[in-house]
């Protein structure tokens, strides 16, 4: 199995698992789409096949298709959604789940629960899961995966073991999208744009992903460089939907950011890396970073029911 962009960290966990000491509570922090859910599924081989696992066991072909049974997404058991109790929509809870921990595994020795985006869980429902994290039964293994470590609970940091999820390269990901059937130019061209997070490259392969908040976000930031106000409002006027146009602030924050790390020489990462560099050659860094405290505040005050073509305006006269 290759993990693109991951080799240093596949490593690093085949070394462990060789030696028997990989730990029961793992957690995967690292940007959303840069194959958190992966490396998690990738452990889980390591915990129920062979380091590195083999690929062709039961066990291994069982996780590649997704029909483990004692592989537990438990985000996806409760229905995509976190809760500690059961909801009225039939919501399974934590609570529910967590019962089942107690029940053997089916199908061999270990039994792996997986919390994808375990920094959207309540301090609550963090709390509720210590004691089994703390007081494992010897077939139990946790793995979290996450974007940000700073939601979760120290004690809950305490307990496990943190592994960084890395972003694959431009290159890594053009190869992986060639590698699974999209055409050269185009994986180049994906990939460059979103600095190789694969997962947002095949969300915008797949049809869901945000390539018009991307676009109207690139002109912006474009006509924002050239200091071509009429140009920019026009771009931000293109969302007219309250969430496409938090969406697309949000690429052009991103873009900013990149900006002012141009002006310190720093690494860009964002989608517009070109109109980055625009931003950067005219205006500077006080310049940028007011920038970007205006879009802050916009962003901040957008569930104030604000006209949008108000808004749009306003912003304009703010970042030109």
């Amino acid at each position: 199995m290759r993990l693109y962009g991951k080799n240093y960290l596949k490593e690093r966990l085949d070394s462990i698992a060789a030696r028997d000491r990989l730990p029961h509570a793992i957690m995967l922090h690292g940007e959303k789409g840069t194959g958190r859910r992966v490396m998690a599924n990738y452990i889980a081989k390591l915990f129920m096949c062979s380091a590195p696992p083999c690929e062709e066991c039961p066990a291994c072909g069982k996780i590649n298709a997704d029909a483990h049974p004692d592989v537990i997404f438990v985000k996806r058991e409760c229905g995509g959604k976190y809760g500690l109790d059961e909801s009225k929509s039939g919501q399974v809870s934590i609570r529910r789940i967590m019962e089942s921990v107690v029940i053997k595994p089916n199908d061999g020795d270990i039994k792996v629960y997986i919390f994808e985006d375990s920094d959207e869980m309540s301090v609550q429902i963090q709390n509720t899961l210590l004691k089994i994290i703390e007081e494992p039964a010897p077939f139990l293994r946790f793995i979290f995966t996450c974007e940000n470590t700073d939601s979760i609970i120290e004690t809950i940091r305490s307990r496990v073991t943190e592994f960084e999820v890395p972003r694959p390269s431009v290159e890594e990901c053009a190869q992986f999208l060639t590698d699974n059937g999209t055409p050269s130019a185009q994986a180049r061209e994906l990939s460059e744009m979103l600095s190789g997070n694969i997962g947002k490259c095949l969300d915008i392969l797949s049809g869901e992903g945000d390539t018009p908040y991307i676009e109207s976000a690139r002109k912006a930031a474009a006509a924002i460089g050239r200091k071509d106000a009429y140009s920019a409002a026009a771009a931000l006027s293109e969302q007219t939907g309250r969430p496409e146009f938090a969406a697309m602030l949000g690429y052009l924050t991103e873009i900013l950011r990149d900006a002012l790390s141009e002006r310190c020489g720093g690494a860009l990462t964002s989608c517009g890396r070109a109109e980055a560099q625009s931003i950067a050659k005219s205006y500077n860094e006080e310049q940028i970073l007011d920038m970007l405290d205006t879009v802050f505040k916009v962003t901040a005050d957008s569930a104030l029911n604000l006209n949008l073509a108000l808004t749009a305006s306003y912003l304009t006269s703010k970042l030109i």
